[in-house]
């Protein structure tokens, strides 16, 4: 067997993550197990149930439907340290394209392996081999009218290990539907990706999922359930959920089981987490235990979001009313009579006085001297001038007692706009929510 041939049939099994295993008839059959693992600080500390509620880059990476919820401009990266020495490290940004619905995405995967120990055919040591692998992504996400979101990605996947190299395309389709606080969802990650070496070439990991979820963004409440059936592991249920305050501190848990895996596999166990945000900023942690022994892998992640307006109410580093209600059109101000400034009164001209005068130009008859004299003394009230227009704010946060419909009518929209500008799932919003506001008159698009 030649050293490429030994080399390649180390790449099976070698880059299987902790808490995945192969199983069934495929067993041996996929390489790229790194994909498996999935990515995404905020989804894994929920045991990466998101199918059918995620709206930022992470759950995009589960489900390219949910990419189609990236509302504004984001950056995103995490950074996992691995049992066994191995690491990975995720990138990812997208946004809209203009003010179109449609939104795009791109991310970056790395993993490095801990140094293995090669053998040959023999089964005799070789000395360490390294192994380093990465996946390049792009998506579209696109609203297929209110309730239904649909997305396409591909991905470019290269592994090395120790001088052979290998790489291959593989497909994620996602289509993903809200019905008030009820999501439902279908996902398919890896379709008909294979990895070719020089001598061979192998499947890449498909999986197809589906979940549902449930939503009350009055109180920052959702939860998620996905059953996921990867080709080459085992089945695996996902239940996770978050609690969200004040879109700026997030507390997660979730739980992920496999089906048929035998008791001594660490393909089940419980993950933990939470999130915190700062302006356009927002830092997320995860535990996620090893088979629910205290051995797990910390996770830390980074999402900045320049289209977010920050605590300062600066969008995009345009001033605006950012947590104040303005009026959308001022209204002039008559000021006080006792404010009004004071003005010496000139003694009343007298009748042979007033008689010498030119006459005025004007076809208003002179005043007498007794109405000069009273007008004189009688201060007129000013009319202050009306403030110069402000922009329309791009972004508006919530304050007690107002709601969508009082909104809609202090800015010139509807309370549908407003929904649709902020994938909104019900009218009920909370003080302190941060809003996209629409242009005036016009429908949003999604």
């Amino acid at each position: 067997m030649s050293r490429r041939a030994i080399v390649a049939s180390l790449v099976l099994g070698l880059t299987l993550p902790s808490g995945a295993r192969a199983a069934g008839d495929a067993s041996g059959t996929a390489v790229g197990s790194f994909l498996a693992i999935g990515a995404g600080t905020s989804v894994l500390s929920m045991a990466g149930a998101t199918l059918a509620s995620g709206n930022d880059l992470a759950s995009a990476s589960w489900n390219v439907a949910s990419l189609a919820r990236v509302d504004a401009l984001q950056f995103s990266l995490a950074h996992s340290p691995l049992p066994g020495g191995a690491t990975q490290d995720w990138l990812a940004s997208g946004g809209r394209f203009g003010h179109a619905a449609t939104r795009w995405g791109m991310q970056a995967l790395f993993h490095r392996e801990a140094d293995i120990e090669g053998r040959d055919a023999a089964n005799n040591p070789t000395g360490s081999v390294s192994a380093t692998d990465m996946a390049l992504g792009a998506s579209l996400a696109q609203p297929l009218g209110e309730h239904v979101t649909a997305g396409l990605g591909m991905e470019w996947v290269h592994e090395s290990l120790d001088g052979t190299t290998g790489s291959g395309l593989g497909f994620d389709a996602g289509l993903r539907a809200d019905a008030g606080p009820v999501g439902v969802a279908l996902a398919a990650r890896g379709l008909g990706g294979r990895l070719r070496y020089p001598d061979a070439s192998y499947d890449l990991p498909q999986v197809i999922a589906g979940g549902v979820s449930w939503t009350d963004p009055e109180h920052g409440l959702r939860v998620n359930a996905d059953f996921e059936s990867p080709r080459a592991y085992y089945n695996s249920v996902r239940v996770g959920g978050e609690w969200l305050w004040r879109d700026r501190l997030a507390v997660r848990a979730g739980y992920r089981m496999a089906l048929g895996a035998p008791s001594d596999a660490t393909t089940s166990g419980p993950a933990f987490g939470m999130g915190a945000g700062v302006g356009s900023m927002w830092l997320d942690y995860a535990f996620v235990l090893d088979g629910g022994t205290t051995a797990g892998e910390h996770r830390v992640g980074l999402t900045f979001r320049p289209g977010l307006p920050g605590l300062g109410g600066s969008v995009r580093g345009e001033r605006s009313a950012v947590g104040t209600s303005v009026p959308a059109k001022p209204t002039a101000t008559v000021a006080p009579v006792q404010d009004a400034p004071r003005k010496a009164t000139p003694p009343p001209p007298s009748p042979k006085a007033a008689a010498a005068a030119p006459a005025p130009r004007t076809v208003t008859p002179p005043p007498t001297p007794r109405e000069s004299t009273a007008t004189a003394q009688a201060p007129r009230p000013t009319v202050a001038a009306p403030p110069p227009p402000s922009a329309r704010p791009t972004w508006i946060v919530v304050q007690p007692g107002e709601t969508l419909a009082s909104l809609a009518q202090r800015w010139g929209t509807s309370v549908a706009a407003i929904m649709m500008a902020n994938n909104l799932v019900s009218d009920k919003v909370s003080p302190g929510k941060q809003l996209r506001l629409p242009d005036a008159g016009k429908p949003a698009s999604r």
